[in-house]
């Protein structure tokens, strides 16, 4: 008895062992999966490596919103050799928002060298070693280590463009609130995207008035520099959440001017936005620079559409239509054809007939037309028992 529990015992170790492997690479990764072996001309090497999110010695900021990371290297048969790292985050926002603070730090470092990519993902940038975009809410940095000055970087975005064609499809929208920055088609390639404290903190610096700042209830924010002046703008969910900030901001700003602390050149708020202006020369530029936000209000639903029946009623429909009149086109079509080529034929025929016929009643007959002989052959012989035979040629003529 002793020994059927032992080795039952070691039976289900065996199981449990097996198990455990099993179920570390089934949660193993979301990232992971976003690895496929060959993409263009590029051969995953290996299997893909999970990254620690967020690293122990990262900066709050750098990690913040990301839920999985994960590196592959893909080789070419000309010998390139690129590495692709995937950040898989909670939302587009955070996505979007790695994107703007590794093009600002790129811009930093090689402004002449950096590339705004369309065609890449939703966007994107690169310069001479990497490629960074996003598309969802997927981060990915493809890189080249081994690059070396004067080399053709075709290859680092060809297979960016050609990974990105591998990721779920994703709106390709950038967010709502860069939009609203002031000429903002040109101050979005400088531009920071925040959805975090840090994030902010880090691209326009560490203002005190930032310390009422409360991100919680989905708020989000930008910032961009204009000449010598930095503009912020922190976007609230709800009219109360802008309202409260508001009350926030105002009482933190009277505490600033009585302790003489630094200030925000300007300070407005704009529909749900609370807006600052810093380092502006003078009261005036910097309300212009306020005078060029836009708010404009957008109706999101909390819970269901209650419209959404009505308007994929109406969608498929406008469908419908559009199937049955492309095959009443096509069924039309057919039928012009068929009836342009039967008249085609048929005339020609017709006049053939017409033409035989005629060339039939100028021909020469000796019998007033009662009698004819197919000496000429232009009448086909339909009926031989007309025809003459011997006997009646030597009687015909006696």
């Amino acid at each position: 008895m002793r020994q059927i529990s032992l080795r039952f015992i070691a039976v289900l170790s065996l199981l449990l062992l097996s198990l455990v492997p099993a179920a570390g690479q089934d949660s193993a990764s979301e990232a992971a999966k976003l690895f496929p072996k060959t993409v263009s001309d590029f051969r995953l090497q290996g299997s893909p490596r999970p990254l620690l999110s967020p690293s122990p010695d990262a900066a709050p900021a750098e990690d913040d919103g990301v839920r999985e990371r994960a590196e592959g290297l893909y080789v070419s048969p000309k010998g390139e050799s690129l590495t692709v790292r995937v950040a898989v985050t909670r939302s587009q926002a955070v996505a979007y928002s790695f994107l703007s603070r590794e093009a600002a730090r790129m811009r930093g470092a090689t402004p002449a060298q950096v590339t705004k990519l369309s065609d890449v993902g939703v966007a994107g940038v690169a310069d001479s070693g990497n490629v960074v975009f996003y598309k969802g809410h997927v981060f990915v940095t493809v890189t080249d280590h081994r690059k070396r000055a004067g080399e053709d970087g075709g290859g680092l975005i060809t297979l960016a463009r050609d990974y990105a064609g591998t990721l779920p499809e994703a709106e390709k929208e950038i967010p709502f609130l860069v939009k609203h920055l002031p000429e903002w088609e040109a101050a979005q390639d400088r531009a920071v995207y925040a959805v975090s404290l840090p994030v902010l903190q880090n691209a326009a610096g560490q203002q005190p008035v930032f310390d009422v700042i409360n991100f919680d209830g989905s708020a989000e924010a930008v910032t961009a520099p204009y000449d010598a002046s930095r503009l912020v703008i922190v976007e609230y969910a709800t009219p109360q959440l802008a309202a409260d900030a508001d009350a926030r901001i105002a009482a933190r700003l009277g505490e600033l001017r009585a302790q003489g602390q630094s200030t925000p050149s300007a300070y407005r708020k704009v529909g749900n936005y609370a807006v600052f202006v810093f380092g502006a020369p003078d009261e005036a530029a910097a309300a212009r620079l306020i005078d060029g936000v836009k708010w404009e209000q957008k109706i999101q639903w909390l819970g269901e559409n209650p419209l959404l029946w009505a308007r994929a009623e109406k969608q498929h429909t406008r469908q419908a239509v559009s199937l049955i009149l492309g095959i009443a086109k096509t069924i039309g079509i057919f039928v012009g054809i068929c009836l342009g080529v039967g008249a085609v034929f048929g005339g020609a025929f017709y006049l053939s007939r017409k033409m035989k016929q005629r060339a039939a009643s100028e021909s020469y007959s000796d019998a007033g037309g009662m009698l004819r002989l197919n000496i000429d052959e232009m009448t086909a012989e339909t009926d031989p028992s007309k025809l003459l035979t011997a006997g009646d040629e030597k009687s015909v003529a006696r």
